[in-house]
This record gives C-alpha cells, structure tokens and sequence, in this order.
C-alpha cells in the first residue's frame, strides 16, 4: 500500500472503492486544503507529472488540477485518454481515474480540469490505519508506575491504531521507559468503553513547540481478540466522524 505508483486493477480492490459523491469530493477537498501534492500518470505509467488541486466543482462535476510546468509533458496529459491520480492524505493513499482532461484557467493562471469521479480508492498507506482523537473526546490511557505498579498517571492519546498508539508525557511527572513492556495499562476509549492493554514502548520524541513534552509512541502486546474488536471500533468510529465533519466544512 505504500507504492507512490497507481494500484493495478483488481477485483481485490472493490473493498476499498468509493463511490459516494458527497465523500469523493470532501476527501478531495481536503487534498486541495492541505496543499498535498498530487502525482497525474498517463500514458499507460511512463509519463507523469506533479500537481496540485485547486478546485473541486461538484455543480459542474468537474476537479481542477494546476497546469504542469513541463509545456510538452501538459500536452502529453492532455491527449492521453487515461489518466490515474494518486496522492496521499495523512496515512491513506487515494487514488482515481480520468478518460479525459481539458485545459482550462484558473484565477487568470493555466490549470486542466478532469470530470469528478464516479469512484476512488482509499487504500490504507501503513498497516494500521491511525486516527486521532478530537480533543472534544479524548481519549486516554492509564498507565502505571512506581516500583510497586499501583500508581497510575493518565496520559493524553495522540494517534491511536489497532496496532499501537501514541502518547503525551511530561518527564517530570512521569516518563515511559523505551524497549519494555508496560503491563496493565487501561485505555479508555469516549463512546466504545475501557479497553486493557500492554505496552511495549518503541520510540520517545521532544514535541515541538513544547520542550518539556515529549510524544511516545507505543506497540500493543498480545492483545485479547476483544480488545482488538473495540479498538478496530472505535478507530472506524473516529474516521467516520471526520469524514462527516470534512463533508459538512465542503457543504457550508
């Protein structure tokens, strides 16, 4: 899933497509808001160019990309009757195709525009796909300390997967130790219910902007089959709600 390059067609590919109007155009949107780079393969894969979007005009049903530096490259495009886009938002890979792309102008600059697909696919980029959770609900974890593992401090959970998640700690309140596992940690996820959990942590990083704060990353450990099920729950729930909140924003 991590390949920069188009998926190959693929009945194994159905589980990931799209095809709600109102999604396509919020998850495009969100490509446009958060300035992410968009690479445009025609030709049938060898030419290529790197673009940005800059509109998403649903009343027209049309997306509108910038128009490529490369004159001959852009006439390339252009003539092609196949055109795949794949671009990548926080961890997922999106991915969609064209028949047909005609040059246009976009505030008084050059740009091309393409028909707003009827499908894309969202392909997860790393093995577990993480969320994060709003600071409306946050979600947190209880994790113990002291020699005798009867004191617990709640940490702030940054990211979270069905695989691992990160954390927010303060070295002198409470600091996780790297390469060991951390037993009878408690998660306690808003909407889905406490979950138990081990912790084998992987990484610790200075936060920026905070100096005294400091971002560890962690890897669950034998994790009971139920406490996958509410995790893989509550990470399906988080990303349905943003992409609810990412579909009003387009609609206002």
């Amino acid at each position: 899933m991590t390949s920069p390059f188009p998926e190959p067609e693929s009945p194994e590919l159905e589980r990931f497509a799209v095809y709600s109007k109102v999604e396509i155009a919020a998850m495009l949107r969100q490509l446009r808001d958060e300035g992410v780079l968009v690479t445009a393969y025609f030709d049938q894969g060898p030419g290529f160019v790197v673009t940005a979007l800059l509109d998403v005009n649903e009343g027209f049903e049309e997306v509108i990309f910038d128009s490529a530096s490369d004159e001959l490259a852009q006439k390339r495009l252009l003539a092609s009757k196949q055109i795949v886009f794949v671009g990548f938002l926080d961890n997922v890979k999106l991915q969609f195709t064209a028949r047909i792309a005609e040059a246009t102008s976009f505030e008084n600059k050059p740009a091309f525009r393409v028909p707003l697909p009827d499908q894309l696919l969202r392909l997860q980029r790393r093995d577990f796909f993480r969320v994060r959770p709003p600071l409306s609900k946050p979600a947190t974890c209880l994790v113990p300390y002291g020699e005798d593992s009867k004191q617990y401090e709640s940490l702030r959970v940054l990211d979270i997967s069905v695989g691992g998640l990160a954390v927010l700690t303060y070295p002198e309140k409470f600091e996780l130790p790297t390469g060991k596992v951390v037993e009878n940690c408690f998660l306690d996820l808003p909407g889905v219910g406490s979950v138990s959990v081990s912790l084998n942590v992987r990484h610790i990083d200075q936060v920026p902007r905070d100096e005294r704060a400091r971002r560890c990353g962690c890897e669950f450990v034998d994790m009971a089959p139920q406490a996958h099920v509410m995790l893989q729950r509550y990470v399906n729930k988080i990303d349905a709600e943003n992409r609810k909140v990412a579909g009003g924003k387009r609609a206002a």
